[in-house]
């Protein structure tokens, strides 16, 4: 076998490396075009059926999951009512409060737009005693007359003509509510199509206003039947939760396209229809009150013709065998999605879901029903049809490119590899040549080489190679041991440093000069977040921090610092104090800045706290004093006063007059008395004490007021261990801010008081619906005299406001001008007999 030199095999090689790939790469490619222009279009079919149906199985559950939440809040409201004591204007007032959004079209059926309405949650509500005789029945926004109220224990006097819900309620016990299966008359296809072809081409005609009835018994104070409360949820606001969707890609609709597959409809756990676009499909009864037979195999053609056919699930499988499936599965709490045709022909996907509650008829197995979405199959596979088409075009533009770009590099590789392997065989042959008397001990031996290229560097590289070999081996070692030292000390000084930075309590944070972060300590992630890092610029740092991001850009841009300067920031109600300085690196910055950030904020709140005592003990000083100095000659006055008042000389007139001056004294003395108590407060005495007692004494003072201002006073107060409190002060506190209340409801309201427990204190709840507190008086109602009455101390409640912080306790207060006032005093309950 010929041996091959290296000028061939850089020949060989060359021209493989360089040709074969390609060929192997374009014949790859093009069987890869081939093979996914096969599979891709079924692929993103399949990806997409599978897409869609996860996507609407999970907006069938959202849906079943909202009529189970509508349902639950519908029988509470029935629970509601049958532990309330209404009157007639009570019960109507919470007809008129349960009401609910409806979308429906107008009398121009080619308008897309619709009318929104407002309608009550309920058709009625109905007050029945034990004999089953209607009391009290509100139907339509107004209470139906004597003559007009029935006697529903007989299913023919019912709405419906055959309703048991009467019997089926009187078996209950308190606490249990029965709720119905949809009830209301048939609707036919004549009825709502009228003249039309289709549901959504139809003007608004007959409308489907069925019924569930939810109803509970009303247990009185022994414990026995006293009759039962019966609410009738109306059929439209159910129709909601599916009426608007469109699973295609405008997501909700005034009225769904029934030919086009695209629809959403809700059945029950029996399998009946009972929202849907066809109103003949939905469940319902004759004149009679008799039940309309489902749609089946032995339905007759006159009874589909005229839409005789409520469909029920369970007996469709004449239709598609994965309708009875769907019911099945539902009724096992199971969801899912299956392919599906409906009666007029579509193919579609239908996502269905469970709508999981068990009240009333629906205990038997644990579902209202379920909630279905379908969409048509076609409008997935357009994208596999425009991707098949592109992958056979682009293959066939493929196929002529790789021809002549393989024969093009064939050509151009020849001509290169003959060349590059002459001019890279010689040089090496000689250099080998060399190498071989050097490792023969011939260090003489020099190559002699006059290209200029890199084998002539070559060459020069090999001559000095021995020469410098053992010296730059030594030199290597030299430096490697150097640099080892450098490494631990720069690593020593590096921990050291860090270990004082995270130290410190303040923050130390540095920055580029182009503003980028270099560094930020421990302190500083605590003020700012864990999720700053090192490279983030200074605007993202301080993001929500305007004022630092100005001293930041100021000291940047300038080039200097500024010292320390305090800075607020707040966060919602609360307000942070830092001490923050600014300090550049290097000279006029030129290396970046260092910020710095201390909390000042429990400084400041002492700071504050030990003026505002020191305010208050000048205040009491102030106010004993010219209370002392004034009261005697009010007192000399008001005796010279009286002594005129008394003598028959003096004119009507001039009495009058003495009368409105001796008052005016007698307000002057009662403001006296307030400061002396202000200033010399009386020692608080804690014993075990019953709140509720202090409370139900407070309210019991305060009753009379109350009634001549026309404000009712409610109250909730919760069983409250007795613990340790100054009775007599926690009264005082409670009467200053229930008088406030009474006064701020000019024209008589609601007083609320109530109780309750959190985790180690007692909360006492005040709230009024007057005119409430001005948001710029809030800060200051707490201080000695602010009023914003035309009478009156302004001690009341910074009376109060000491009470609670002898007690270690809070007073909070909520104002709207619109709603009112709310104040919440918060006693601790773990105090002992000496606070």
């Amino acid at each position: 076998m010929p041996r091959l030199t290296i000028f061939k095999k850089i020949i060989i090689t060359t021209f493989m490396l360089s040709l074969v790939p390609l060929v192997i790469s374009s014949l790859l490619l093009f069987f890869s075009l081939e093979s996914i222009n096969r599979k891709l279009p079924a692929d993103i079919a399949t990806t997409a059926d599978r897409q869609a149906s996860e996507s609407l199985q999970m907006r069938a559950k959202y849906v079943a999951s909202t009529i189970s939440d509508f349902l639950r809040r519908s029988e509470n409201d029935a629970l509601f009512l049958a532990g309330s004591k209404l009157d007639r204007q009570e019960l109507m007032n919470f007809y008129i409060t349960r009401r609910g959004g409806v979308w429906e079209r107008s009398m121009d059926s080619s308008s897309s737009d619709g009318i929104h309405l407002t309608l009550p949650l309920y058709n009625s509500i109905a007050i029945i005693d034990n004999n089953g005789a209607e009391q009290i029945v509100i139907r339509d926004g107004r209470y139906i007359s004597e003559k007009q109220l029935r006697n529903v224990s007989i299913p023919a006097n019912t709405e419906f003509k055959s309703e048991n819900y009467f019997q089926l309620i009187k078996k209950l016990t308190a606490g249990e509510v029965y709720v119905s299966h949809l009830t209301g008359y048939h609707v036919s296809k004549q009825e709502q199509l009228g003249n039309a072809k289709e549901p959504e081409d139809a003007p608004p005609g007959a409308i489907y206003r069925g019924v569930i009835r939810i109803g509970t018994p009303i247990i009185d104070s022994h414990g026995k039947h006293d009759g039962m409360i019966v609410l009738s949820l109306d059929h439209r606001h159910l129709m909601e939760f599916s009426q608007h969707i469109d699973p295609g890609q405008n997501f909700s609709t005034l009225f769904p396209s029934y030919k086009s597959g695209n629809y959403s409809f809700i059945f029950d756990d029996e399998g009946w229809i009972i929202t849907h676009p066809k109103y003949w499909d939905i469940r319902g009864v004759d004149k009679n009150g008799k039940l309309i037979a489902p749609y089946s195999e032995k339905s007759n053609k006159t009874e589909i013709e005229n839409g005789k056919i409520p469909f029920k699930l369970d007996n469709a499988g004449f239709i598609h065998p994965n309708y009875p499936r769907v019911a099945e599965a539902v009724r096992k709490q199971q969801g899912g999605y299956v392919d599906i045709a409906n009666v007029g022909g579509s193919k579609k996907i239908m996502a269905f879901a469970p709508i999981l509650y068990s009240t009333g008829d629906y205990g038997k197995h644990g579902v209202f029903g379920g909630v279905t979405i379908g969409f048509q199959l076609d409008q997935f596979h357009e994208a596999a049809r425009e991707g098949s088409y592109l992958l056979s075009r682009q293959l066939r533009e493929h196929r002529t490119w790789s021809i002549i770009v393989v024969f093009c590099t064939a050509v151009a590789a020849a001509f290169i590899a003959w060349r590059l392997s002459r001019g890279i065989s010689r040089p090496l042959a000689a250099l080998t040549q060399g190498a071989q008397q050097l490792a023969g001990g011939d260090t003489t031996s020099r190559v002699h080489i006059n290209s200029k290229d890199e084998i002539g560097d070559l060459a020069a590289t090999f001559n000095s190679m021995a020469e410098e070999l053992q010296q730059r081996k030594n030199s290597l070692l030299s430096t490697l041991d150097e640099l080892r030292r450098s490494r631990m000390e720069i690593l020593d000084e590096r921990n050291f440093k860090e270990s004082v930075l995270e130290s410190i309590s303040s923050a130390i944070i540095t920055f580029s000069n182009d503003g980028l972060l270099t560094s930020i300590n421990g302190t500083g992630r605590l003020f700012l977040g864990n999720d700053k890092a090192v490279g983030m610029h200074y605007l993202d740092v301080f993001a929500g921090w305007e004022k630092m991001t100005e001293r930041v850009t100021y000291s940047l841009n300038e080039k200097c610092g500024y010292g320390r300067q305090p800075l607020c920031v707040e966060h919602g109600t609360e307000v942070t104090h830092f001490d923050v300085g600014c300090f550049p690196i290097g000279k006029d910055g030129e290396k970046g800045l260092t910020i710095t950030m201390r909390n000042e904020t429990e400084r400041e709140k002492l700071r504050e706290e030990m003026m505002r005592l020191d305010r208050f003990a000048s205040l009491g000083k102030l106010s004993a004093g010219i209370a002392h100095e004034v009261r005697n000659p009010l007192t000399g006055i008001s005796l010279f006063l009286d002594d005129l008042h008394d003598r028959t000389s003096a004119s009507p007139e001039d009495r009058e007059m003495i009368k409105k001056a001796v008052a005016e004294i007698e307000r002057v003395e009662k403001l006296i008395s307030a400061l002396l108590n202000y200033s010399s407060p009386s020692r608080t005495d804690f014993r075990m004490t019953d709140l509720g007692m202090v409370i139900h004494d407070t309210i019991l003072l305060m009753q009379r007021q109350a009634q001549k201002q026309g404000v009712t006073i409610e109250t909730d107060i919760e069983e409250i261990h007795p613990f340790y409190l100054d009775p007599e002060k926690i009264k005082q506190a409670l009467l200053n801010l229930v008088k406030n209340s009474i006064e701020a409801m000019k024209n008589g309201g609601v007083l609320k008081i109530s109780t309750a427990t959190e985790k180690e204190y007692a909360l006492i709840t005040i709230c009024d619906s007057g005119s409430g507190i001005n948001e710029d008086d809030l800060p200051q109602i707490f201080e000695p005299f602010f009023t914003r009455k035309g009478a009156g101390t302004g001690l009341g409640l910074s009376i109060t406001h000491r009470i609670m912080e002898e007690h270690h306790g809070q007073v909070e207060v909520a104002s709207n001008p619109m709603t009112g006032t709310v104040f919440t005093l918060k006693l601790p309950m773990n105090l002992t007999s000496k606070g």
